[in-house]
This record gives structure tokens, sequence and C-alpha cells, in this order.
């Protein structure tokens, strides 16, 4: 085995401990039970899921920042919280119709794992779900609800923005930390019309 093969296999094993931590945290937060016998079930889980449908190689060349971690679990939680009001005020007004919008967001970051620690949190918090990730592209695209006026697909688009922000500012290296203090990449004309007008952005 080459040095550098070496290397790899080296970071990959390092990589999977975050990946079964966080499926571990996934499982915990669906059930919504923090007890010992939920941890341990999800910590199981994820075990099987990594030996059984193990990832493709994600390659981790940043570097982790601890104060930057303790940021992004704490916005992570926050969000799952306003969120989770949110979400619950809008179930509770009777006869209320939400609108709803599919948007595409472009990505700054070009770190794999970057990529998919944002794609889950979208995911996670109550209001979003992700529908498509492209590494292609490297674009995500997300449903999400109450987004009445552009302003509101707009803000939608920018709490994605941040959220990659902390992931990368938490994980990234100094080149993907340049690359997220750019502005963000601008959508084509269509695809935001697409969006405005209450369509599928293709």
């Amino acid at each position: 085995m080459s040095p550098e093969t070496s290397r790899r296999a080296q970071a990959r094993r390092a990589l999977e401990w975050p990946v079964l931590l966080w499926l571990t945290l996934v499982w915990v937060l669906l059930w919504g039970e923090f007890s010992v016998g939920n941890i341990l079930a999800g910590l199981v889980i994820s075990v099987a899921i990594i030996r059984v449908f193990p990832l493709p190689p994600i390659d981790f060349t940043g570097r982790l920042h601890p104060w930057r971690i303790v940021v992004l679990v704490y916005a992570f939680f926050r969000d799952l919280v306003l969120s989770s009001i949110q979400v619950a005020g809008i179930v509770l007004r009777f006869g209320y119709q939400p609108v709803n919008s599919v948007i595409v967001v472009p990505m700054r970051t070009r770190s794999d794992l970057a990529l998919m620690m944002t794609s889950e949190i979208v995911s996670l918090v109550p209001g979003s779900l992700l529908i498509e990730v492209s590494r292609k592209d490297w674009t995500l695209q997300i449903h999400v609800i109450e987004t009445r006026d552009t302003g509101d697909v707009e803000a939608a688009r920018q709490r994605v923005w941040d959220e990659e922000e902390r992931v990368v500012r938490a994980l990234g290296n100094a080149a993907d930390i340049a690359r997220i203090e750019q502005p963000p990449p601008s959508l084509p004309p269509g695809v935001r019309r697409a969006e405005h007008e209450g369509g599928t952005p293709t």
C-alpha cells in the first residue's frame, strides 16, 4: 500500500467517527427521546448503516475549529427550537393554508463533507425538506414553507447560506473559508422566476 493510499484510508477511518456520531444524533432527534437506551440503539443502527452501506471516499482536507463547532451546534439547536415553534403555530391555525416553495440554493463550498453536513442540517430543521443535492452544480434543491413573497424566498435561501458558512468555518480549510466569504452566486433568471411563481425550478 502506497503512502498516499494509506493516508486516505486513515483519513476515511477518522471521518467515520463524526459520521457515526451525526447519524446517532439524527436517530435520537427523530425519536425525540434522549435516553441511554435510545442513544445506544442509535449507535448500533449507525454502525450497521456504515458497514452495510459504506459511504464513498470523502477526503477531509479541512481542520477542526473548536469554537466554531460550538457555534454550529448552538445555532442548530436554536433553529430547531424556533422552527418547531413556527411550524406548530402554522399547524394550530385551523384553515390556514401556508404558501410553500421549492427553491434552488447554489453553494459556495467545494467540500463534499461541508455539502453533506449542510444538507443534513437543513433537512433536520422543521419547515424545510431537502429534495436534491447536486454535486455537479454544487446546488441544493429545498422545499420550504411560509414563502408568501419574494422576501420570504430570499430569506429562506439566506438561512441555507448562513448554515453553509457555519459548517465551513467549523470544519473547512483556508481555501473553502475564503470561498464562503465571497458573495453568494446568482441564479439564472428563469430559476428565480419559477420560484416566485410557485413553480418547480429546473
